[in-house]
């Protein structure tokens, strides 16, 4: 045995002669010590342990040894230096044995302990004295890993949680015998463990689901505090049970119809699709599904998203405060990640509805090493209308998804995982085709991603994710009316190559970095015209279109820090370089966020985030039709950029069953633009079709949620202000953004009557949304319930009638009117049994749903018309969506 000695100690009490004997006698009797040094403070052979019985309270650390001292037959052995920094002691012992009491002493410091004749010498740990235990949190039943589980040792008070990919590391000083680990994650069963903590270890915690209906609804500690704790402001976790259990037009829970419900976010107008974030449009939100770009998550008119919730595991909006690893989109992030599937059992899930009917089949390729998971579903309104409806508008529409996933655990450190996302809508509506005022409108859109992802740790401190992903995406819209025709495609395709290295130093301190390729080739196209003869080739060919190709290059990285007890900071920086034809554009992108713990259940924070966006979505400020427009960053086209601060105050009740937050954001848009050019010719340059402005939105935000009990559910207020200037548009007159909405409440409730009854409602009501009105129909009708428009007319009279005098300029109307006040009330109940058949388990579900319950006709769009009796223009609000009911049978094994 080597003996590890300071060449002297220094203390109040003990001189440099006392170590230079203790090294002495050490040298001597070596094999002595070493024999005795674990027998002494318990008690040798033949002599009663040593038995600490002392109180301390936030005693100093060297005047807490003193005192410790005067009752035991030992004096400590240390340096000045050494004890420095060293919090305050407050620990109690009734009769502990000498090395029991040594331990508790020094846990959660950096310290240990060496018996040398009558000296207890204290030392710093060394490198080796530190251990990090790491691995991945699993479900015990399935294999399948747990995002977000919590991993908490109550010894030292300090944990971490598992991140995307069920991986946890936490580093804590080294033990002679094991360490109490708690793991814990919402649903299962909480594991308490004890592990060796004498030499770094892999240790990967399988959880086990807690299937008693009774023990789930009963409201139960959790120690994930993340809304308090987590050092990221305008973040909302979407599990499984929020999407659930909220009502949906499909009736089974939808990612999408949640997110709206959540506050800042925001349905755009009825039948359309997209959502919108803190007054940005629907192009500037980043969606996900394992790692892969959606470009439209949306099915049949914004009804229904493209996430098919059997296979949705987790899902989390972003909606400030980006860390560095995100970029190229402004308003938000929705990560959503695939289920894993099982590598233990065959299961899946049969569900039959009204709206869309699919089946969900998973199961091992490999016990315990591998597994798959393949998932379809269509909407069958198509089928179940079209024998009931004259028209054959909804009875022609329909969409499908298909979803599959393969797991490769390829050896304790690797996994590799390969996953598929295929979705299209399609729609042909035909009416009156002999009258010169007849219809024809198509349309077919859908997603297509590939990705492949592998997972590498180092050591237990090093964690490797890398991703190759390939995303393509397409929409082609024609209409043919009164002698004319008019068509759209707009088509993206993206190869990405990126990955990310994450090290875990400490347990409150990770420090990430990356690389990120995108090549992207972008085809946008529009043709107008007088509509061609039947027999005429005229017509938009997606191969015949020329690509415009760029490639986005970034690095990035972030460091997240605890300071102290109270202080957490996240430092990143992005640097993407974007090169298009004949460009090239570099920047630089501060992120940051600070977080202030007030007490366990308290805390503010404050983040800022500067995004830049290559793509654009281009929307129409007087398009008819649903049109979509993609085109990448050019020349003529800058880049899109933006600003966002985000305050808040984060406060959990009743041991983090209720959490709730207020936030306050400001955000600036720069390079913003519009389309509504026309054009008789194919036409896949569309720069000189565009006007380009700026944008910027403030606001706050409430959010109160129950997540345990009987009752769970969420309250959402937003009070929130948008709008936009283009100095070629509107007059260069500032406007409100056309989704700006001042007041939304947004209430969603689930109530579990007994463990197999269950209802659900969800009730909105906002302002309406801003639409451009012109003053030949706004002073013959005031669509805004008699209110004066959002702004002045500079040189327009503000009187009624069809007399009033109008001096200004009709140009200066852009948004200048609001819709009727929106509001909507959504109803489910549903009913489930869990039975055993021949030793599997078997779950049915029946749930109905409506949507909208009292038919409330919330108008989407004005148009204007001639009143047939006055024969004067009037102007309209349009209603689209309907009371809609639906049934689902769900069947699970």
């Amino acid at each position: 045995m080597i003996l590890n000695l300071t060449a002297a100690y220094r203390t109040d009490r003990h001189s440099l002669a006392t170590a230079i004997l203790c090294f002495v006698v050490s040298m001597v009797s070596l094999p002595v010590f070493a024999q005795d040094q674990r027998l002494q403070p318990g008690g040798s052979p033949g002599k009663p342990p040593i038995l600490v019985t002392v109180t301390l309270v936030n005693r100093p650390f060297p005047e807490a040894l003193a005192v410790i001292e005067m009752r035991i037959p030992y004096k400590f052995a240390y340096s000045s230096e050494l004890v420095r920094g060293q919090k305050n002691i407050s620990i109690t012992a009734v009769n502990m044995p000498l090395d029991d009491f040594l331990r508790k002493l020094l846990q959660g410091t950096t310290l240990t302990w060496q018996l040398i004749g009558d000296q207890i010498v204290l030392q710093g740990s060394a490198a080796s004295a530190r251990v990090t235990l790491s691995g991945y949190i699993r479900d015990a039943r399935t294999g399948e890993s747990l995002v977000g589980a919590s991993v908490y040792l109550p010894a030292s008070g300090t944990g971490v949680v598992s991140n995307s990919f069920g991986f946890y590391s936490i580093t804590v000083p080294a033990a002679d015998s094991s360490v109490d680990v708690q793991v814990s994650y919402v649903g299962y069963k909480p594991m308490q463990q004890w592990m060796n903590a004498t030499g770094d270890r892999t240790v990967s915690l399988s959880l086990e689901y807690n299937d008693d209906p009774i023990t789930q609804l009963v409201v139960a500690k959790d120690r994930r505090e993340d809304n308090v704790t987590r050092n990221q402001a305008a973040v909302v976790d979407l599990t499984t049970a929020m999407i659930e259990a909220a009502p949906s037009v499909s009736g089974t829970g939808d990612v999408i119809s949640s997110l709206e419900l959540l506050p800042g976010v925001q349905a755009g107008m009825d039948g359309t699709t997209g959502y919108y974030v803190r007054g940005g449009n629907a192009g500037q939100n980043l969606t996900l599904l394992d790692d892969a770009t959606l470009y439209n998550p949306s099915h049949i008119f914004g009804l229904v998203g493209v996430f098919n919730p059997p296979v949705v595991k987790y899902a989390s909006l972003l909606k400030g405060g980006f860390p560095a690893s995100y970029g190229d989109h402004l308003s938000s992030v929705l990560d959503v990640v695939m289920r894993d599937g099982s590598n233990q059992q065959t299961g899946g899930n049969v569900q039959l509805g009204t709206i869309s009917s699919g089946a969900t089949l998973y199961g091992p390729l490999q016990t315990g090493q591998s597994s798959f998971l393949v998932s379809a579903r269509r909407s069958t309104t198509d089928i179940l209308l079209k024998p009931l409806l004259d028209s054959n508008y909804f009875a022609n529409y329909y969409f499908y998804d298909v979803n599959a996933k393969l797991n490769f655990q390829l050896t304790p450190k690797d996994r590799l995982l390969l996953s598929l996302y295929s979705g299209r809508d399609n729609n042909t509506y035909v009416s009156d085709t002999a009258s010169v005022s007849g219809i024809y409108y198509s349309m077919n859109y859908g997603n297509t991603a590939l990705t492949a992802r592998w997972n590498h740790q180092f050591s237990g401190k090093l964690f490797l994710h890398s991703v190759v992903e390939y995303d393509k995406y397409h929409q082609l819209l024609s209409a043919t009316q009164l002698g004319y025709f008019a068509e759209l495609y707009s088509g993206i395709r993206d190869i990405d190559v990126k990955s990310e290295l994450n090290w875990y130093p400490a347990p409150a301190h990770t420090v990430s970095g990356g690389i990120d390729y995108l090549y992207q080739t972008v085809t946008p196209a529009s043709l107008t015209g007088q509509a061609p003869r039947p027999d005429s080739s005229v017509s938009i060919v997606p191969s015949g279109i020329p690509t415009r190709t760029s490639g986005r290059f970034a690095v990035y990285a972030g460091d997240n820090m605890k300071l102290g007890s109270h202080w957490q900071l996240y430092a990143g920086v992005r640097a993407p370089l974007y090169r298009g034809p004949g460009v090239n554009y570099l920047s630089v992108e501060p992120r940051a966020s600070l977080l202030y713990l007030i007490d366990p259940t308290t805390s503010v924070k404050v983040s800022y985030a500067n995004m830049h966006q290559y793509i654009h979505l281009v929307q129409s400020y007087n398009a008819s039709f649903p049109a979509e427009v993609w085109i990448n960053s050019s020349a003529t086209v800058r880049p899109e950029n933006s600003q966002e601060v985000t305050a808040g105050v984060y406060k959990n009740f009743a041991a983090n069953v209720f959490q709730t937050s207020l936030e306050v954001y400001y955000k600036q848009m720069g390079n913003q633009l519009l389309f509504g050019g026309q054009d008789s010719s194919i036409n896949s340059s569309l720069e000189s079709e565009l006007v380009f402005g700026k944008g910027w939105s403030y606001g706050a935000e409430l959010f109160i949620r129950k997540n345990r009990g009987r009752w769970t559910g969420w309250l959402a207020y937003t009070l929130a202000y948008a709008y936009e200037r283009f100095d070629s548009l509107n007059e260069g007159q500032t406007f409100p953004f056309a989704y700006d909405r001042r007041n939304m409440l947004d209430l969603s409730t689930a109530y579990a009557i007994t463990e197999h009854w269950k209802v659900a409602a969800n009730f909105l009501v906002a302002s309406g949304r801003a639409f451009s009105l012109s003053p030949d129909s706004s002073f013959i009708l005031n669509p805004g319930n008699g209110r004066d428009p959002l702004y002045d007319n500079p040189g327009r009279g503000r009187g009624r009638g069809r007399n009033q005098r109008h001096t200004g300029s009709w140009d200066v109307v852009q948004n200048n009117y609001r819709l009727s006040p929106y509001n909507r009330l959504d109803f489910n109940v549903s009913y489930t049994k869990i039975r055993a058949v021949r030793g599997r388990k078997l779950e049915t579900e029946w749930i109905f749903s409506v949507y909208n319950v009292y038919a409330r006709p919330n108008n989407s769009l004005v148009y204007r018309t001639i009143d047939p009796a006055k024969g004067t223009v009037v102007a309209k609000q349009l209603p689209l969506i309907p009371v809609i009911p639906s049934v689902t049978y769900s069947l699970k094994f």
